[in-house]
């Protein structure tokens, strides 16, 4: 799931600090920013990053325990990680004369060689070689989908077997890609920030709505819990109106922020009575997802107003600013790597080594976690930034 964030300097080339200066703002934050052209950048917003991918891989590559159940938030955050920086390069570039070819061209360069690399790996080299193919019929038959980035509805409707998972992580890339072919838009069309805000606040508004009318048509085989992009959107959603907030006035959310968690709470309170009777109204789907979004995204706001230091200090730490340079690589690749490699590994310890279940479970999932570390590592040093270079002239 790619996340952009709104640096202005090369991603080829190394940070050169004289060129740099720590910016002690009116905040007064350590580690706060970067600045260098006019343009801020926020390392504990990759660190941020970092612990998404970290909660993606444990829900993923150790799902045999339910000790990471937590993990699926991982994809939420980068939802609204996304919406926000994305919000934030959209409002800082809204008045160039090549808006939407500079952000199109950037965001591709960004987003499709990887994407399409594993599509061209699994979808024409494997079935050309004859390798893997016993789980990928569901593919070949509805890899067009695939190919135009909107997946996530055919997994809405027509969820593939279970051993054919090898792609369904792709889903959220086609929500994301989707959601950025009409926000640009808008942004363009509505010049004024109230409007732009009123707008995805009426958006948010809709698809919550629509949710809620499709849970009570109850239309068979439709997923609505986890693909379809009305229930997973609200985090991008959510993270574009903090950045319009950011805009509009940075200090609005902390001055309301108690009110803002109270009724945050006591909404989530009236869903939990309102559904003691029946028991069968899906949290998630009508209320969850966008309870996590809004307080993902007061996270955000404390990091990038500079009112938490500690959360400032501990997200710029190095191992996690890494993990968050490499995490869209990182994610492309682990849920192949482990799927396609978990059950060999641990069946052999199992049956070779005599291992217990959760002991050869655990040391499969470590092996294709490192895997999938040396394979995003590699792909962002020797293939992404090839790519990334090439931005800066789209700028």
């Amino acid at each position: 799931m790619l996340l952009t964030s709104p640096k202005n300097y090369s991603t080829n080339n190394k940070i050169n600090h004289s060129e740099y200066q720590f910016s002690y703002t009116i905040f007064n934050t350590t580690c706060m920013s970067l600045i260098k052209d006019n343009k801020t950048y926020y390392p504990a917003l990759d660190g941020l990053r970092g612990v998404a991918i970290l909660f993606v891989l444990l829900y993923h590559n150790f799902n045999f325990t339910d000790r990471f159940f937590f993990g699926w938030l991982g994809v939420d955050l980068f939802f609204v990680l996304s919406g926000f920086l994305i919000t934030s390069i959209l409002l800082n570039t809204r008045r160039d004369p090549r808006f939407f070819r500079n952000f199109y061209a950037r965001r591709a360069l960004r987003i499709f060689p990887l994407y399409f690399l594993i599509l061209v790996i699994f979808l024409v080299i494997f079935p050309a070689v004859n390798f893997y193919q016993d789980n990928m019929e569901y593919y070949n038959e509805h890899q067009l989908w695939f190919w135009i980035y909107i997946q996530n509805w055919l997994l809405s409707f027509h969820t593939p077997p279970r051993t054919n998972n090898v792609l369904t992580h792709l889903w959220s890339l086609a929500v994301e890609e989707q959601f950025y072919v009409i926000w640009p838009l808008a942004i363009y069309f509505l010049r004024k920030i109230k409007w732009q805000f009123i707008f995805m606040l009426v958006f948010l508004i809709s698809v919550i709505t629509a949710r809620a009318i499709l849970w009570s048509s109850h239309i068979p085989d439709l997923n609505y819990t986890a693909f379809y992009t009305f229930t997973r959107v609200d985090g991008i959603a959510i993270g574009s109106l903090i950045a319009l907030m950011q805009e509009m006035d940075p200090t609005f959310i902390r001055k309301n922020l108690g009110a803002i968690v109270a009724t945050l709470a006591g909404l989530n309170f009236l869903f939990y009575f309102l559904n003691v009777p029946y028991g069968i109204l899906p949290y998630l789907a009508l209320c969850g997802y966008t309870t996590f979004a809004i307080i993902f995204g007061l996270l955000i706001n404390e990091i990038v107003t500079g009112n938490n230091k500690f959360l400032n200090v501990i997200l710029s730490n190095r191992p996690l600013i890494f993990l968050g340079k490499i995490s869209y690589g990182l994610y492309v690749f682990h849920w192949p790597v482990f799927a396609m490699l978990s059950p060999l590994i641990s069946g052999n310890l199992q049956k070779n080594q005599g291992l217990p279940g959760m002991v050869s479970l655990t040391i499969a999932g470590a092996i294709t976690t490192l895997i999938a570390l040396l394979l995003s590592t590699l792909s962002y040093y020797t293939f992404e930034k090839k790519f990334l270079s090439l931005k800066e002239r789209f700028r």
